[in-house]
This record gives structure tokens, sequence and C-alpha cells, in this order.
């Protein structure tokens, strides 16, 4: 043996005389990079509480990774979201890309009532109720004529005979006068000063005629 020279370890001797070469180590993956198994399915969760930014956090089974920030495709107001949130509410995700990191929620589980039986009962038909005849609707009533009280109004009426005619009874009334003519052939002037003018004969007739 040559001085300075080292001698062979046994095992590589072995490979020396025709041995295959040694199975390659695979080497540690750096932290970060590890590769994570696809999710294509839709999968159920629950909402776990509300971000800063008031997006929806959510967990699922499976999930290593803790509560993650979910997309919507679904609107829902805020105070809605906290509350869902704080009942733990079920969600049904899909995942962008396949990736668990990106959790999109397409649907809300609808919570279960505390009292179904009740619940049960209110949304039944009152059979009372149904047993009644439904009331026909009532005909609408025409509308109220208009009238614009601040603008006086005038008759103008041109002909050689003017008939105004009432069933049962004509009243002219201005403030504390009025005419008042009836079906029995009555008639009542009345007013606080009343006064009649002729340029002929003034004459009044009747069966009697009591003054006072």
């Amino acid at each position: 043996m040559h001085q300075g020279l080292r001698p062979l370890p046994p095992h590589a001797l072995g490979y020396a005389r025709g041995m295959s070469a040694p199975p390659h180590t695979a080497k540690p993956k750096a932290p970060g990079l590890e590769t994570l198994e696809p999710i294509t399915t839709p999968r159920s969760g629950w909402l776990v509480g509300v971000d800063a930014e008031g997006r929806p956090l959510v967990d699922f089974p499976g999930n290593v990774h803790g509560p993650l920030a979910a997309r919507r495709t679904l609107p829902q107001e805020p105070e809605a979201l906290r509350s869902a949130a704080a009942q733990r509410q079920g969600v049904m995700l899909l995942f962008e890309n396949g990736d668990p990191r990106l959790p999109v929620i397409i649907g809300l589980f609808q919570a279960e009532s505390p009292t179904p039986l009740l619940d049960a009962v209110l949304a039944a038909p009152n059979p009372v109720a149904a047993s009644q005849p439904e009331k026909p609707p009532e005909p609408e009533k025409p509308p109220a004529p208009e009238v614009n009280r601040a603008e006086p109004m005038e008759v103008l009426v041109d002909g050689r005979q003017v008939v105004i005619e009432g069933n049962d009874e004509i009243v002219l009334r201005c403030g504390q006068a009025s005419i008042t003519l009836r079906r029995n052939g009555k008639l009542i002037l009345k007013g606080t000063y009343v006064e009649t003018h002729s340029t002929g004969v003034n004459r009044i007739k009747g069966g009697s005629v009591q003054i006072n």
C-alpha cells in the first residue's frame, strides 16, 4: 500500500467490486413548499367568525391551517353574518383552483328551530277561518268631487224656462237666509230680515192670513 493513501471503507470496497450505487436519499423539503392535496369536490364546514375586513372565517374537517377567510357567492348583511358565525352555522364550500387555503362559500345550511312543534302549529292553517266563506270585496266608492272653496262659483242659465226639481225637498240657503220647498207643497221662507218690493200690486192670498 502506498504511503499517504487512506484505505477504502468496507462499503466502498463493495461498490468498487461492481455493486450498484447506494440509493438516493430524498432531501428534506424547504418549509412552506409542501404539496397540498387539492380538494375538487364540495365540502361542508361551518362559520367560526368574521375578520376585521368583514370577511367570514370558516373551518372544515381536515383543515390544518386554522380558520380561513372565505369568499362568498351570496350577499349577506354584516349583522346576519355575525349572528350566523356566533351560532357556528353550517356552510357548503368549494375551493378556488382546488386549493384548501382558498375556500368559497356557496351556501348556508338552515339552522334547525329549537321549537319545531310550535313552528308547525303556527304554520298550519286555521280550520275555523278556512271554513268561513270569503267576503266579496266591497265596491270602490267614487271619489268625492273636489270643490275649490277659495274661488266663487257662478251659474249662468240662458233659456226661457229653468226647472230645478227635487223628489222630496229643495233648499236654497245663504248664511241665515233660506228658502225651503217641500214635496207636500209647503214653502218656508226664513231670514233675519225679510223685505218685499213690487212695482205693482203686492197681494197676499190664502185660506187664512195670520200675522204673528
